[in-house]
């Protein structure tokens, strides 16, 4: 890594924020969110999104630079597209967005180590089948639903998908425990730990489901967000689980509430071991992309306030009318993109003596934007949003403990830095 000398970095640093700034607010076309509405999303990908195999590439901030890698994936995943885990020995495991599984090694590239198999699950056979029990996909994969995230703790693999309720015909949120078999390549279910309530009846917009999962402040606890579901109504009714942030204590699995008000926390959440505190990255609607500080008991305000504003196919209804552009009354955001830069994923580079001005400090991904920040953190603020990679539509954020970067694309490429 190549830490700029101190003193011309704080020369440069204003006159590079001010260019930041510019370059947020002309970083996406009004309207523009990380997910798009529109399914053929990858057909409409420019070549410039699509670098080579093995091309390399860095992370240029203005305090330093990380050289990357851009490796291909040997499988094509649909838009939008699934989680990654780190094995370890140069092994990841990838989940596509119907849950097919794929084991992979990276030598000069990345290899299939064998055939994909789907996430499946035993069910007792019904009255008129010959089998005691038979095999079934759990992913329900329609348009944008499917698999919205993973989280290895050892040997569990935890699950976030969309699932079919076929006695209430509509889908749920799930989350799932699988036990990974590194030695035989395989994932073997274990128990279903959560399942969100209202089946939600089609026509829906998967892509407003939320799914992101994280570990709180031990192994034993959960963190899921959960989104509208394209009912926006039915986020401030206490009785379902829509616009939620559930916690869910592995031992019981008793799950609670834990904040409320969120409209469609599909990009990111971070829990930050060191400050103990809970981040989520939030879908604004047209405009107001956030990041939140989570805490206890809070509402945020979705869909009664937003710093964005009203979608054409929305009308006015029982949205946030004339509160449009506030958040009065509710807990306000930490940080608001305005236009929305399709907030992603958000990691933390921690403590690595690599580069002190990146110690602790957050990386967020803007999906529609095609763009990494680096989001200084001072204290419990989020001071600026610093533009420091270009051109991947990333999916899938995570930074290890020594500093490493592993970023997954919706343009099937895993990208590791060097």
């Amino acid at each position: 890594m190549n830490v700029k000398n101190p003193l011309l970095s704080l020369c440069l640093a204003f006159v590079f924020s001010l260019s930041c700034m510019a370059t947020s607010l002309a970083g996406s076309a009004p309207g523009s969110t990380a997910e798009k509405p529109d399914p053929t999303f990858p057909s409409h990908l420019s070549s410039s999104l699509a670098p080579a195999q093995n091309k390399t590439e860095s992370i240029a901030s203005v305090f330093g630079t990380q050289a990357l890698k851009v490796y291909t994936l040997p499988f094509e995943d649909n838009y939008p597209s699934g989680p990654f885990e780190k094995l370890g020995n140069n092994q990841f495991l990838f989940i596509d967005k119907c849950g097919e599984v794929y084991f992979t090694t990276l030598e000069n590239e990345l290899k299939l180590v064998k055939p994909p198999k789907s996430l499946t699950k035993y069910m007792p056979g019904d009255t008129e089948s010959t089998d005691e029990s038979s095999s079934k996909k759990v992913v329900y994969c329609k348009d944008l639903s499917g698999v919205k995230d993973s989280l290895l703790i050892r040997n569990s693999l935890f699950v976030a998908y969309t699932t079919w309720d076929s006695q209430q015909n509509g889908a749920r949120l799930a989350v799932s425990e699988f036990e990974v078999d590194i030695v035989n390549s395989e994932v073997i279910f274990k128990r279903e730990i959560y399942l969100s309530r209202p089946a939600i009846k089609e026509p829906f917009l998967g892509h407003q489901v939320g799914g992101k999962l994280v570990t709180g402040e031990n192994e034993n606890i959960l963190f899921l967000s959960i989104g509208d579901f394209s009912k926006p109504e039915k986020v401030q009714d206490n009785t379902t689980s829509l616009g939620k942030v559930i916690r869910i204590n592995l031992q019981n699995l008793n799950a609670e509430v834990y904040a409320s008000g969120l409209r469609s926390p599909s990009g990111g959440m971070l829990y930050d071991k060191a400050s103990e505190e809970l981040w989520v990255t939030d879908h604004g609607p047209r405009g107001g992309d956030e990041i939140n500080l989570i805490k206890k008991g809070k509402n945020y305000g979705w869909p009664v306030v937003s710093y964005g504003t009203i979608y054409e196919r929305d009308g006015m209804g029982n949205y946030y009318g004339n509160k449009f552009n506030n958040h009065d009354g509710f807990e306000k955001p930490a940080m608001t993109f305005m236009p929305s830069i399709g907030v992603g994923p958000i990691a933390k580079y921690a403590d690595t003596g690599k580069n002190d001005y990146w110690d602790n400090d957050y990386f967020v991904a803007g999906m529609a934007s095609t763009t990494l920040y680096r989001i200084k953190k001072e204290g419990h603020n989020l001071v600026y949003a610093e533009p420091v990679l270009s051109g991947y539509r990333i999916r899938a954020l995570k930074i290890d403990a020594a500093g490493n970067f592993y970023l997954k694309t919706d343009n099937n490429q895993l990208i590791i830095s060097e």
